[in-house]
This record gives C-alpha cells, sequence and structure tokens, in this order.
C-alpha cells in the first residue's frame, strides 16, 4: 500500500504532535517529582495499594501536618492526581 503525498505529511504532522505531548507531560512529572522531596520529607512513606495504585492516605496525611486545614485536602489531591 502507497501513501499519497498528503497522507504521508499528514502522518508525519500528526507524529510530531504526539513528540510535543510527550516531552510536555515528561516536563511536568519531572517539575512535579523534583518539588515532592521538599513537600513530603525526607521520612516520608507513599504506600502502593496495588503494583502501580498510589495510596492516596499517605498523601492527605502529609499533607495535612504540612498545610493549613483548608488547603491540605486541595494540595492532596493535586499531588496524588499529579503522579
Amino acid at each position: 500500500m502507497h501513501l499519497a503525498h498528503g497522507d504521508n505529511f499528514a502522518a508525519k504532522r500528526m507524529r510530531k504532535r504526539t513528540q510535543r505531548k510527550v516531552v510536555d507531560y515528561t516536563s511536568i512529572v519531572v517539575r512535579y517529582m523534583q518539588g515532592l522531596p521538599e513537600l513530603l520529607g525526607i521520612r516520608t512513606n507513599i504506600g502502593l495499594k496495588r503494583m502501580g495504585e498510589l495510596d492516596p492516605k499517605a498523601f492527605h496525611d502529609t499533607c495535612k501536618s504540612r498545610f493549613p486545614p483548608d488547603e491540605a485536602e486541595i494540595q492532596a489531591t493535586t499531588l496524588y492526581s499529579s503522579w
């Protein structure tokens, strides 16, 4: 099967767009991970419920001790969802 020129161009453009999204996503993850040790501290345990699933309780407990009550829930949810 031979692709027409327009189809080939569209496929290349789609690949580039996907690669840019992957790079953007990776840089976001790296930024969050770089800031996480400062927020959680050296003795914080982040538990796993199942292989590949984080335990949100660890995030909530830690944020409760580091943020005002009205902000703790928001911070915990934000951190948990970014992982």
